[in-house]
């Protein structure tokens, strides 16, 4: 009743202005359940809101709208500071993460310097850390690239390493180059692919995760007194990269996320002989015994129940593992609804996630939270500070997915692919 209840009012609460929510947030006549809506709205929002909806939220921000709560808050303005400053503190880390964002970008007297001291702090959590960097950032600090470059040193959390390289992505220079070689020695995964990336941009170059050779032409560059970039000579052959149903995989720690719904029993639009569930198990039982020695991995599926293949964890990828999940692959039955949610939630749970590949045929039609709008900001909730790269594919889904699937992908760092 409540969930029918929240899903007839979105529409009016999608389009709405910032000032018509806020009008709703102060309404004493409207419910909790619409006022938990409306905030989970604001939100997802961008734009100054004013401190009195920001007291009438605080009424029913519980749970994980207290998220929503202080994310709301940081954009109240200095009267709103005081009650930041208590959530800083606040021992989820998520909820800290809001705050201490919205410190280092909305104090102006001490927010650089805090932001500066948060990120280095080892104590801290990794998400208030990455929130630390990232409001420096947005605050058009004069420090912040020196801190990203500072937050790609050995000892720095991926996450962190990965939020200071999309920072200094938004306007590379030839004066990160030292800094991203140093990264592509060291780190494995998401980041080292994301440092070889963002080198190949930077120079031309189309070198692999070989930091001797961009060590090399770095050296030969300063030796000629040119700058690093490639000339007009032939072109280096580019690294093949590991994909799933043409989705390429840049973690190591990754989460395959499948629906399991009775619809993934139909045929294919182009291969009529061969199900829609079938080509996604089929090719991920191919995949798996070709990913990295290195990796750890777990395959959720998502039909009106959730299904998860690892007992709650990311597994390592060991032959009797890999044999494993094989015979649970072919043992899959497709059937019920498509709670896609759930699917995400329980991706979302596995400590030390990097990727996550969604496959449906379909919209949500099962589960807790069914409305594509609020699955987009329950995705933002668990991954605005977590850097975990969501992308999305649509198994001869209908066109009204393809807007949602490349939203959740765009969002979360990843890429869509319709396969009809």
């Amino acid at each position: 009743m409540f969930a029918s209840f929240l899903i007839a009012l979105l529409p009016q609460f999608a389009d709405a202005s910032i000032q018509s929510l806020e009008a709703r947030l102060l309404d004493r006549n409207s419910s909790s359940e619409a006022r938990v809506l409306v905030l989970e709205e604001l939100a997802m929002r961008t734009g100054a809101v004013s401190w009195e909806a920001c007291e009438a939220a605080r009424a029913v921000a519980r749970g994980p709208w207290t998220i929503d709560y202080v994310r709301v808050l940081g954009r109240a303005g200095e009267e709103a500071l005081p009650e930041l400053r208590k959530y800083a503190r606040s021992k989820t880390a998520s909820v800290r993460a809001e705050a201490v964002y919205s410190l280092v970008k909305a104090d102006q007297a001490g927010g650089e310097r805090f932001g500066r001291q948060k990120i280095h702090l080892r104590s801290e959590p990794v998400e208030a850390r990455i929130a630390a960097l990232r409001g420096l950032a947005d605050r058009g600090s004069i420090m912040f690239r020196v801190e990203a470059l500072r937050a790609l040193s050995k000892e720095t959390p991926a996450p962190l390493k990965l939020e200071a390289l999309e920072i200094l992505a938004r306007n590379p220079g030839e004066g990160d180059v030292r800094y991203l070689i140093d990264v592509v020695d060291h780190a494995a995964g998401r980041v080292q692919g994301e440092a070889v990336r963002l080198l190949q941009e930077i120079t031309g170059y189309r070198i692999d995760a070989d930091a001797r050779s961009w060590r090399y032409f770095m050296l030969k560059h300063d030796a000629e007194g040119t700058d690093f970039k490639r000339d007009s000579g032939p072109s280096e052959a580019s690294h093949q990269t590991l994909s799933y149903m043409g989705i390429p995989i840049q973690g190591e720690r990754i989460v395959f996320v499948l629906d399991a719904s009775g619809s993934m029993n139909s045929p294919l639009a182009e291969r009529t002989r061969e199900s829609r569930g079938h080509r996604a198990v089929s090719e991920l039982a191919e995949l798996l015994p070709r990913l990295p020695d290195k990796a750890a991995f777990d395959i959720v599926f998502f039909e009106s129940t959730i299904d998860g293949f690892g007992g709650g964890r990311l597994v390592n990828r060991r032959p009797a593992r890999l044999d494993e999940a094989a015979e649970w692959l072919a043992r899959r039955d497709f059937d019920g609804g498509t709670n896609l949610y759930g699917g995400l939630e329980e991706a979302f749970s596995r400590k030390g996630v990097e990727e996550i590949i969604l496959l449906t045929d379909g919209m949500p039609s099962a589960g807790e939270v069914q409305s594509t709008h609020r699955i987009l900001a329950w995705v933002q909730r668990w991954n605005r500070w977590r850097k975990v790269r969501v992308s999305t594919i649509g198994l001869s889904a209908p066109r009204k997915a393809d807007s949602f699937l490349s939203k959740l992908a765009e969002q979360n760092g990843g890429v869509y692919r319709a396969i009809r």
